[in-house]
């Protein structure tokens, strides 16, 4: 027992020697319950949503108010796909942009079939790409129709509804999940490919004639992460071709426009990765460093299994500094809506922002190196 006791003195004075390893036992199990508790759930409000309302009469006003006044939906842009010429193509429109979930449609003879006692229909449309919260938002339509048809009485019978469901209407999981897929993978393989290029050169000591060369720092960063383009950007498109032919995920968009933002993604991963591999001193704490920095986040808080619109906040605030949340809009709007390109303008903006910032970091940290040895 005395000689254990002396190993479990050492033990403990290694333990207490590294406080790395302690910060991740207990600081990491609180931000995974941090996380995992915020971020996993399925309740949604604020639910954006239009009307257009082409009766125009105190009956149909009440509907609208009864979508208005509940903590399910908030009426986005409602002027603006509220009667007058074109208003079902600009609802379309939003629907395929992501600006809103779902838009109801009144029709003109709501109130005058309804008052002669003949049934009248509204026609709903819901944005089905993520068939589990495409069912949830029926629901929720369902308890504020129903709430509704109680609120005036003879209505049973003669109110009825028409669901259509957009993008998705055998509501399969992976046409959403696939594409979600895509973005998580894409994200990790690019930052990993870069993550291990200064660290591994820094554990072979040919890092040094990096530093004596004549060649500018940013000059360096930047010639380390060209190269990497080419091919993160064909394994995307490999994995892209997977997901289409394999679980048939349908390509209803412009594959160059697919490509253009794939391509500032795959910059935006290897511009962060090779930040990482400035400040990791060994490629294992290189490795380590881009899983936690790239999975972790990319699947939880990027909306790729839980919509944002159930996160809190801060977490909501967190996600969008996640590159995968943006590149996630653009390949489901474009892989699943069709999209254009005029609807992702502020996503690919945020992806090009990003590996500036990254670039610019990783050059500054570089430089901070050489200086550190001369």
């Amino acid at each position: 027992m005395k000689r254990a006791k002396a190993v479990i003195v050492k033990e403990f004075a290694h333990i207490l020697r590294d406080p790395r390893s302690l910060s991740i036992v207990f600081i990491m199990p609180v931000f995974m319950i941090f996380i995992f508790g915020y971020s996993i759930s399925y309740d949604l409000d604020k639910i954006q949503a239009g009307v257009i309302d082409l009766s125009r009469t105190d009956l149909s006003a009440r509907l609208v108010k009864a979508f208005a006044n509940n903590r399910y939906f908030v009426l986005q842009d409602i002027e603006a796909v509220r009667g007058g010429p074109g208003e079902v193509e600009r609802a379309e429109t939003a629907l395929r942009e992501g600006r809103i979930r779902q838009y109801l449609v009144i029709p003109s003879d709501f109130t005058e079939r309804l008052r002669e006692g003949l049934p009248a229909e509204v026609g709903l449309v819901i944005d089905g790409s993520d068939s589990n919260i495409a069912n949830l938002i029926y629901q929720y339509n369902e308890l504020i129709l129903q709430d509704f048809m109680m609120d005036i009485r003879g209505l049973q019978g003669l109110f009825k509804v028409g669901t259509k469901v957009y993008f998705n209407p055998e509501a399969k999981s992976a046409f959403f999940f696939v594409p979600g897929l895509v973005a998580v993978l894409l994200l990790m393989i690019t930052a990993m490919l870069t993550s291990l290029s200064i660290s591994k050169e820094r554990e072979r000591g040919s890092i040094d004639l990096l530093f004596i060369s004549p060649l500018r720092s940013r000059e360096i960063i930047l010639g380390k992460t060209v190269p990497y383009v080419l091919v993160s950007f064909l394994a995307g498109s490999g994995i892209l071709a997977f997901a289409r032919f394999w679980f048939g995920v349908p390509i209803r968009g412009n594959l160059l426009i697919l490509a253009f933002f794939m391509l500032l993604y795959v910059l935006t991963g290897l511009s962060f990765g090779i930040l990482i591999s400035t400040t990791a001193p060994t490629q294992r704490v290189s490795m380590i460093a881009t899983l936690l920095a790239t999975l972790l986040p990319s699947v939880l808080l990027s909306g790729f299994i839980f919509p944002l619109e159930s996160m809190g906040p801060v977490l909501r605030a967190i996600a969008w500094v996640i590159p995968a949340t943006h590149f996630l809009r653009i390949i489901r709007g474009v892989v699943l809506k069709g999209a254009g390109m005029g609807s992702f303008l502020w996503e690919g903006l945020f992806l090009l922002v990003f590996s500036v910032v990254f670039l610019g970091l990783a050059s500054r940290r570089f430089a901070r190196l050489r200086r550190a040895r001369r």
